[in-house]
């Protein structure tokens, strides 16, 4: 194990952060460092190993989005139509008051977050944000039923106008709703028809199997919030409403992800396979923010924009990580972390169970990473 990393997860464990971790980083097919620490329950005998499941929280989104870019290389979904084309129940949505947006949100603003389809807590105004949490689906989800979810979206005010905003949300679950109208199955099954299998991503879904649940990795007691929003997903409740959640419900093992960000590093390919074009793959992986549109910053600090489903490092401007231009990121409220950097054929994943200080957990793991 490199000695930073070590010195870090130690830290992470030591502190209470989290119970244990796995790390992985590679550049051009050879692996730079490769660690497993601590347990995958707190108070548990079973150290953590390769094999524990993960929820990825919001680092389900790339993945849902590099599906729904399969679908635009195939003529079937088109970046700039209005989602309503694809979802009618959203084909009127309002702004505050009541009024039409200037223009209807897109598969793109899907895509980049851009659509005001905000989760509860990204409502800048607080009686928006009060109207907002009156349903909160954030709190909710998994088990909710797919078409109550459209329904409510449908009936609450947008964030902001479609375009002029990054406001963090349900963009990716709505566009999960679209991939699998556009697919005629599941969405699961969709992404594993066309991500899961041709990168042999086995342990990757939506529902973890009753002996396999084990297996699952959990955080400490006190990351009360954790408990709050992630234990749901993986775990589905016969006679519960239940929805495959484009923007948060995957589960995974470490190897199974290593696979995807090993996709994105070389370009969109798994071997032999294209599983995007060049053209569209070199859409996903640049800013697609217009200036005077506010960025991730507070998930990432400063310096990045954001593609289609990953954010981007600029070419300008002070950052909080070491990020080189180019380099992509996204991470997930359970803990999970992925940095991934196509030029260089390099990415890094964190797997931990760590709400609490995920965000400095993430940061610190990036500059870990920095010197291999």
């Amino acid at each position: 194990m490199d000695a930073a990393i070590g010195r870090l997860l130690a830290y992470q464990i030591e502190a209470g952060h989290t119970p244990g971790a796995l790390v992985h980083v590679e550049r051009g097919g050879k692996v730079l460092a490769r660690a497993a620490a601590g347990r995958i329950a707190p108070g548990g005998a079973e150290a953590m190993h390769d094999g524990a499941l993960f929820r990825l929280a919001s680092l389900t989104k790339p993945v849902v989005s590099l599906a729904a870019l399969m679908l635009v290389d195939e003529g079937r979904l088109a970046l700039d139509a209005p989602v309503g084309d694809y979802l009618p129940a959203l084909r009127d949505v309002r702004m505050v008051g009541g009024t039409r947006p200037k223009r209807p949100p897109t598969l793109r603003d899907l895509l980049r977050h851009t659509s005001g389809f905000a989760y509860e807590t990204e409502f800048r105004e607080a009686a928006l944000r009060e109207v907002a949490l009156k349903n909160d689906f954030g709190a909710r989800m998994p088990r909710v039923d797919a078409g109550e979810f459209l329904h409510g979206l449908a009936a609450r005010p947008l964030a902001a106008e479609p375009g002029r905003a990054f406001r963090y949300g349900f963009s990716t679950d709505v566009l999960g709703l679209i991939v699998a109208a556009a697919d005629g199955v599941s969405l699961g099954e969709s992404l594993r028809r066309r991500i899961f299998a041709p990168l042999e991503m086995h342990d990757t879904g939506f529902e973890v199997a009753v002996a396999e649940q084990g297996r699952l990795a959990t955080a400490f007691a006190a990351d009360s919030a954790w408990h709050a929003r992630v234990p749901g997903y993986g775990l589905r409740r016969e006679g519960s409403p239940w929805m495959e959640c484009g923007g948060a419900g995957l589960v995974s093992t470490l190897d199974d992800f290593a696979r995807f960000a090993r996709a994105i590093a070389n370009g969109g390919r798994h071997g032999d396979v294209r599983l995007v074009s060049e053209s569209l793959f070199a859409e996903m992986t640049r800013n697609q923010l217009p200036e005077d549109v506010d960025g991730p910053l507070g998930f990432t600090g400063a310096g990045f924009g954001f593609g289609l489903g990953f954010a981007v490092r600029l070419d300008f401007g002070a950052a909080a990580m070491p990020c080189a231009p180019g380099e992509l990121t996204w991470s997930g409220i359970s803990g999970t972390a992925l940095f991934v950097h196509p030029g260089e054929r390099w990415f890094a994943i964190c797997f931990s169970s760590n709400m609490a200080s995920r965000m400095m957990a993430r940061m610190e793991f990036r500059r870990a990473v920095a010197g291999l």
